[in-house]
């Protein structure tokens, strides 16, 4: 099974405690799965506590005096090992996706670097490199996009704007005005952006 990163270790922590809390059985494989060597251990102890407690106490009637003498199910067990899981995994979000973010940096760099350093004589490097990088699913390094180069896409593109034109035109006043108040409202929000 591929090492999961912060972004889905989260998700997939909120369903184990979701599968916990609605009595679903977990597969033994699943139980330790997700969580670190550290928490596992904190599972195996909170565990070895409560069988020295099945020792001592007979089991509880009630809730309360299961409360009272800290007798808990495999499951509570389970279910605050992964609740403590799910508060250290969000707590550390930011960092997780900095870590991403900084990976995948370095693998464009790597990427760009390798094509322009390799690229052939008489072609040009910078050419080469942002080739690679589209190539490789990266944004180019210059932020251009080749979306309108073509002839078919400006094309297309024109096309399209005759369209919206007719059916501006065949708008009531009532939907112009909504219209005209939703473009407002983007071009404040593209200007706060700035």
């Amino acid at each position: 099974m591929p090492k999961l990163n912060i972004t889905h270790l989260v998700g997939r922590i909120q369903e184990r405690i979701g599968q916990l809390e609605r009595g679903d059985a977990l597969e033994a494989r699943d139980i330790n799965a997700l969580l670190t060597k550290e928490q596992q251990q904190a599972l195996k102890d909170a565990w070895t506590v409560q069988q020295a407690l099945r020792k001592i106490h007979k089991p509880p009637k009630t809730n309360e005096e299961a409360q009272k003498i800290g007798w808990k199910t495999i499951r509570e067990v389970r279910l605050e090992i992964y609740k403590q899981a799910l508060q250290e995994a969000q707590d550390g979000m930011g960092d997780g996706i900095e870590k991403l973010l900084h990976q995948s940096e370095s693998k464009a760099a790597r990427v760009f670097l390798d094509a322009y350093f390799n690229a052939k004589e008489g072609t040009s490097k910078w050419s080469a490199g942002n080739i690679a990088l589209r190539r490789n699913g990266f944004n180019r390094i210059d932020g251009q996009s080749y979306s309108n180069g073509d002839k078919r896409s400006r094309e297309m593109n024109a096309w399209e704007d005759s369209m919206r034109e007719k059916m501006e035109a065949d708008l009531s006043a009532e939907e112009k005005e909504q219209l005209e108040l939703s473009r407002e409202y983007d071009r404040a929000v593209a200007k706060r952006r700035k």
